[in-house]
């Protein structure tokens, strides 16, 4: 609130409205520490927000140059413009760690690019896939939410409207050039020109609150993947170890995926969180929201803070994933051929006395038949002249039947990379 403050007044200087030593005064005046942010927090009950009590400490450091602290402002214009500001800095940090995070995703697509796993769905084995595609997945899940966080950072409008939203007081200030000092105070704070108030058009933080809950999600998918597929029964996956993490307070044996946990609560509470930023929107009344404005503060700054933590220990959960190839391989083998029943049964179908065979093949599929009980069941019905023994073993082969599986893998790492150069291109020029 501070920065905005002292970013007024150097926009009042641009116009011509107050001298150098003014800027100099309020701007050494705006600095966090030397104000009882305790005491502003205890009074700003008693005006519905925190403006007011900072105002007061403010004015008291700079003397005659009060007269010119907040000057055509409102509260609501500090605050929704002071909100932007931190989106905008933990927005930097977010895109960073998710940025990180895709990355280890991308690596690990490409480290298993081929090798096989159990494909399940609805909680059962279905076919082979590879992990190289699970965790592509991932990585389009958490790129997305980059270019979305990315858009998002460089859209962030300021505030400015005055008390009721028509700009009077600095259009009173600056007779036609009102349109002119909010452009002035965006470019002084680096945020977007809106073109208008939107003290009660709310969309620019239901945005940002859609942008955070999309992100959690993505890292949610991929934290709980981790716990499925890192329990003791299947044993494929495993968090990264570290000195005091995953133990249990009554059970020496267990090391439980901790941060996989973490990620997961914050998947779970943030779209509750995000609806209260929808909540508040549908209600911001007149032109100044009463009480909905005041339910944002806390549901946003608390899901900026729980997905920034989640995308750091998303992205140490991804760097330090340890796969085992041998356990996914196991799973495969344990699932035998019903894994690949779909190629099975369609292309024996197509074969002479195919029909028949297929008869005898569901019930032996059905009831877990390994590949040496199949085997006769297909000789019985169509000899080697018509199924060959090579052609047998390839109809078995789980390997084979992994569809663009490989394809998929390689367009995601891909689309990726070039994602990834754009994005730093977007945030040069941003910072630039």
């Amino acid at each position: 609130m501070l920065d905005v403050e002292a970013a007024w007044v150097r926009v009042q200087r641009r116009l011509g409205l107050v001298t150098d030593e003014v800027v100099t005064v309020v701007g050494e005046a705006c600095v966090a520490d030397d104000h009882d942010v305790e005491a502003i927090g205890r009074q700003a009950e008693g005006g519905g927000n925190p403006v007011i009590p900072m105002l007061a400490s403010l004015r008291e450091r700079v003397g005659d140059a009060a007269a010119a602290v907040h000057r055509g402002l409102t509260s609501q214009d500090v605050v929704d413009t002071a909100v932007m500001l931190l989106v905008a800095r933990a927005g930097a940090v977010l895109t960073e760690h998710l940025q990180a995070a895709a990355d280890a995703a991308a690596r690990l697509a490409g480290e298993h690019r081929d090798t096989v796993q159990v494909a399940r769905t609805l909680g059962q084995p279905a076919l082979p896939t590879t992990f190289g595609l699970k965790a592509a997945g991932w990585l389009g899940a958490l790129d997305d939410a980059v270019a979305e966080l990315v858009t998002i950072r460089h859209t962030l409008p300021v505030q400015c409207g005055g008390a009721a939203g028509t700009l009077a007081a600095v259009e009173a200030l600056v007779p036609g050039r009102s349109a002119e000092a909010v452009g002035l105070l965006a470019d002084e704070l680096g945020l977007a020109d809106p073109g208008r108030p939107w003290h009660t058009d709310r969309g620019p933080i239901t945005r940002v609150g859609d942008c955070l809950v999309r992100a959690a999600d993505a890292m949610g998918k991929v934290a709980t993947d981790v716990v499925t597929l890192s329990r003791a029964e299947i044993a494929e996956l495993r968090e990264p170890a570290d000195d005091g993490r995953g133990g249990s307070s009554t059970l020496p044996q267990k090391r439980n995926p901790v941060l996989s946990v973490l990620v997961r609560s914050v998947a779970i509470e943030a779209p509750h969180l995000g609806a209260t930023l929808h909540s508040a929107a549908g209600l911001a009344v007149d032109e100044r929201p009463d009480g909905a404005w005041h339910a944002e503060w806390g549901a946003l700054l608390r899901l900026l803070r729980r997905v920034v933590v989640a995308a750091d220990e998303t992205h140490e959960l991804l760097a330090g994933l340890e796969v085992d190839v041998d356990a996914m391989r196991r799973n495969v083998d344990a699932v035998g051929p019903a894994l690949v029943a779909e190629r099975l049964l369609h292309e024996v179908a197509m074969l002479p006395k195919g029909t028949s065979a297929v008869s005898a093949l569901r019930p032996a599929l059905v009831g877990g038949a390994g590949a040496k009980h199949l085997t006769p069941i297909l000789r019985a019905y169509l000899p080697e002249h018509v199924l060959p023994d090579d052609a047998v073993a390839d109809l078995l082969d789980p390997t084979h039947y992994l569809g663009a599986a490989g394809d998929l893998v390689d367009r995601a790492v891909a689309r990726h990379e070039a994602r990834r150069a754009a994005h730093l291109s977007t945030d040069r020029g941003g910072d630039a």
